[in-house]
């Protein structure tokens, strides 16, 4: 007899919804309770995003069974990393050339200072031998050797303020090429990085003991598969923890009213109708969302919590229905 009321009751109210969401009338003065559904969730849950990559899709290689329970630390979700992988070994290898080329400039740049070294040494040496001969007393040498010597010395001092340019050129050109092959060395280890952080996105580890469970395409709200493609920002799935559960529900805008007024809240498991249990609202979304195919109004996540569940063995994902009494 429960039973046939029960299911009357909730043709009824189905009739007058605005959406899955809400499956009761929307009018507050209605005689018939306003009725939500509600999903059992838990506070504790890890979600498994779909990694930024260097596309705008990424497919999912590989998603740990549902059915297996998962310990901290286990693999639980793969994405394909090939464009990735090929950029990181591209990089690598871009990486030993460039170091190869710095060591080659190094090798080559110290050879040209050494030599530039070199000849303002032996240019120095040769200004200092002009200056001894420059300063021999014209009374001790013929009018020709002594403007010789001095025109000697001009010579000497003019290549030996050459040679010194010339080291200072080189010394230069090495500073400048070493730089940029430093810098361009800097740019390919920051692209190597980036590459190896976009990888290590591409595995996902359980941060905690639990179970996981596949999120729904947000286009079709089919179940997500191992093998979907998918875009960057999509929750593929979610690992739960069976501890602080509560119950979800999404609550139509213009029904707001009627929860925050309400004078009891009752729940039902769908696979216990029989055993009605008391919840409280422990949180109320204050921005209300658009839902995917539930038409243009909004709706507010709302949560309430029970100080016990009827089921022995409650799961994840359980739906319910919620019975909201008016004051």
């Amino acid at each position: 007899m429960f039973k046939s009321t029960f299911s009357v009751m909730l043709l009824a109210a189905s009739q007058l919804s605005f959406s899955a969401a809400t499956l009761a009338t929307t009018g507050p003065d209605s005689e018939l309770p306003l009725l939500l559904t509600g999903t059992l969730q838990s506070a504790d849950r890890q979600s498994i995003v779909a990694p930024m990559s260097d596309s705008w899709r990424v497919q999912v290689q590989w998603l740990h069974s549902e059915s297996e329970p998962v310990k901290t630390g286990d693999l639980i979700a793969v994405f394909d990393a090939g464009n990735t992988q090929a950029q990181i070994e591209q990089l690598k290898s871009s990486l030993i050339n460039h170091q190869e080329r710095l060591n080659q400039l190094k090798s080559e740049h110290k050879q040209a200072v050494m030599e530039a070294e070199f000849e303002l040494n032996r240019r120095q040496l040769l200004l200092e031998k002009a200056g001894i001969d420059a300063g021999v007393p014209l009374a001790n040498l013929s009018q020709y050797d002594y403007e010789q010597y001095q025109l000697e010395q001009k010579r000497a001092r003019t290549e030996a303020s050459k040679a010194a340019e010339q080291l200072a050129v080189a010394r230069i050109t090495a500073d400048a090429a070493l730089t940029k092959q430093q810098l361009q060395i800097d740019q390919t280890q920051a692209e190597l990085a980036d590459a190896e952080t976009l990888l290590s996105r591409m595995s996902v580890y359980a941060l905690q003991d639990g179970n996981i469970s596949y999120g729904n395409h947000p286009w079709y709200g089919t179940k997500i598969y191992a093998g979907v493609t998918a875009q960057p920002g999509w929750i593929i799935a979610e690992l739960n923890r069976k501890e602080n559960l509560y119950i979800e529900a999404w609550v139509h805008e213009t029904d707001l009213p009627r929860l925050q007024q309400a004078r009891a809240l009752q729940a039902r498991f769908d696979i216990a109708p029989d055993q009605p249990f008391t919840v409280a609202l422990s949180e109320l979304a204050q921005q209300g969302e658009k839902r995917q195919s539930w038409g243009t109004a909004l709706y507010y996540k709302a949560s309430f919590s029970a100080a016990s569940l009827p089921v022995a063995r409650p799961m994840l994902g359980m739906g319910m229905l919620i019975e909201v009494a008016a004051e």
